[in-house]
């Protein structure tokens, strides 16, 4: 059986990794269809451009081209359309081999977006500035954006105001305004919010200690789709702390986290399969069928 270590702790950042796009209303497009928006895009048509940018972007119905999902998006940006600069802005990040002047472009065209209001843009920006991740680690640049759309009520950046009250980063640390904050991000249904609060209250950080409140929260996390709550939730699991012990949901949890690319389940699954003596479970499918086998090292 696994044995598990103590890994409930706060979820972090969302990095965005993925730029969200208008989805295109024709699930299956014609050649026609794609040339007729081509040409609408060319005339300024700012819709035509958005449907391409996605069609592209997304391999929708064309064979997925990030160059001319970028040619499109700089179209519409050079139009003055917001949307455009923005996925202009975030295609340029996310691109395998930026430059030191695309990140300069997108740092431009990103900040233009936050500061005409834009609470998502605002978001990421905080978001990326903070983790240094895309973009130069800037803390009092992260606090700026983050701060300007957690006023708007966008549950990613008040759910990383919240985190960043916990941790005490670009701010005083508070564990009762760590608290307010994913509370409020909890009400825009953020899944890490959930998470994230879950571990206060697994804590009694700010809050009241409560191993059935945190267990509840997880359960919302998971349900929402953040795979690190799953490891959190597995703990709980196997351990029984706030829910029936269940070690069988356990592993299974920590199996589909491993899947999800989790890092912290990947090395509980690596602990477990590995023993004293260096053995480790393998498993393969022959016919359909799992075989488990025991392999050792020469000694």
């Amino acid at each position: 059986m696994i044995k598990m270590k103590h890994y409930i702790h706060v979820l972090g950042f969302s990095l965005l990794l993925g730029f969200t796009v208008p989805t295109y209303a024709e699930s299956k497009a014609s050649s026609e269809n794609v040339q007729q928006l081509t040409q609408k895009a060319d005339q300024g048509d700012i819709d035509a451009i958005h449907k391409l940018i996605a069609m592209y972007g997304k391999g929708e119905t064309v064979a997925k081209d990030e160059q001319k999902a970028l040619q499109y998006s700089r179209k519409g940006a050079a139009l003055g359309d917001v949307q455009s600069k923005y996925m202009t802005g975030m295609i340029l990040l996310h691109s395998s081999n930026a430059s030191k002047q695309d990140i300069a472009e997108a740092t431009k065209l990103l900040t233009e977006v936050a500061e005409s209001g834009h609470a998502h843009t605002q978001a990421t920006l905080g978001s990326y500035y903070l983790t240094g991740e895309l973009l130069p680690k800037n803390i009092e640049r992260g606090v700026k954006w983050t701060e300007a759309a957690a006023k708007q009520n966008h549950g990613l950046a008040l759910n990383n105001l919240g985190w960043m009250y916990y941790k005490g980063t670009g701010v005083k640390q508070d564990n009762k305004k760590a608290v307010e904050y994913l509370e409020k991000a909890v009400k825009q249904n953020n899944a890490l919010a959930y998470g994230n609060l879950a571990t206060l209250y697994s804590r009694g950080d700010g809050v009241k200690q409560n191993d059935k409140k945190a267990v509840e929260l997880l359960q919302k996390a998971v349900e929402l789709g953040e795979p690190l709550a799953k490891v959190n939730l597995a703990l709980a699991y196997y351990n029984g702390t706030g829910i029936k012990q269940d070690q069988g949901k356990a592993y299974q949890l920590i199996q589909e986290a491993a899947e999800a690319g989790v890092p912290q389940a990947i090395e509980l699954l690596q602990g477990a399969q590995t023993d004293a003596n260096g053995c480790r479970e393998v498993q393969s499918m022959v016919d359909g069928k799992v075989y488990t086998a025991i392999e050792c090292p020469i000694s």
